[in-house]
């Protein structure tokens, strides 16, 4: 392994598979190999990769989800304390009704972290399965 950091933009940018891998290894192998602590391990990571990722608004939120085979996150409703987005889109609908057990905790961590670099609020962010689509609560004091 190198110290070398990998910019997350330039890999969405230049890398284009279809999501049926990435697929596997998030509902079957991750929690397989993660175990118990797969909801909570999913969720940091997802922050990590946020940090990593630096977006800035809402707008690139929007797109790095598109970009990282997420699915069409959009804006539903700001609160006062808080956002609600909905998760959606072809790939989300799939996967709702292919893998029987899912969840979103790696979208989530992701998403309270941009919303606290975004806001300077410290956000955090649980996610409600739908029957077909994600609604993301995110919270901040």
């Amino acid at each position: 392994m190198t110290n070398k950091k990998t910019n997350i933009a330039t890999v969405l940018a230049n890398l284009q598979t279809t999501s049926s891998g990435y697929d596997l290894i998030r509902y079957v192998g991750l929690p397989d190999m993660l175990g118990q602590e797969s909801d909570l391990i999913l969720y940091v990571m997802g922050k990590n990769l946020a940090r990593q990722a630096e977006c800035a608004t809402t707008e690139e939120v929007q797109e790095f989800f598109q970009h990282a085979g997420w699915g069409e996150l959009r804006l539903a409703n700001e609160k006062r304390r808080g956002f609600i987005y909905e998760l959606g889109g072809s790939l989300i609908q799939a996967r709702l009704q292919t893998l029987k057990e899912i969840d979103f905790q790696l979208e989530a961590g992701f998403l309270a972290e941009t919303m606290y670099h975004i806001t300077n609020k410290s956000c955090e962010c649980v996610a409600e399965v739908n029957k077909d689509h994600i609604i993301l609560h995110v919270l901040h004091n």
